[in-house]
């Protein structure tokens, strides 16, 4: 549990970070915000519903998820900011909640439905 907490923690931190670098001056709190709900939710989505699950199998599954989820993030901001782009490259960045949530969805439904009569941990 401490895993997924820290991974969590760390994601939401990083992503607030890289919308406060690139987001208007005007508007850096607006960039902030709507990175951070657009980005994080599907990490903040697998936290909670980790925080349900009893069977460590199950939060090794979201832990799984988080890990993956943050791996296919940075490459995703990575690919997009890396080269010379122009602002339409920018679009790319909407992979990353278009797959994010459906991912989340379908790590939820294994970890429910992982070994039913499995060991049970704190």
């Amino acid at each position: 549990m401490r895993a997924i907490t820290g991974l969590t923690a760390a994601y939401i931190i990083i992503m607030a970070a890289a919308m406060f670098h690139s987001s208007d001056p005007g508007s850096k709190i607006n960039g902030i915000v709507f990175g951070e709900v657009l980005f994080s939710s599907p990490i903040i989505i697998s936290y909670v519903l980790s925080l349900f699950l009893k069977r460590f199998e199950a939060r090794g599954v979201m832990l799984l998820f988080g890990v993956g989820f943050s791996v296919f993030s940075l490459f995703v901001f990575y690919s997009t900011f890396a080269g010379e782009h122009d602002a339409q490259y920018q679009l790319e960045l909407l992979l990353i909640p278009a797959a994010g949530f459906p991912a989340v969805a379908i790590a939820g439904a294994i970890a429910a439905f992982w070994n039913w009569g499995g060991r049970q941990r704190r």
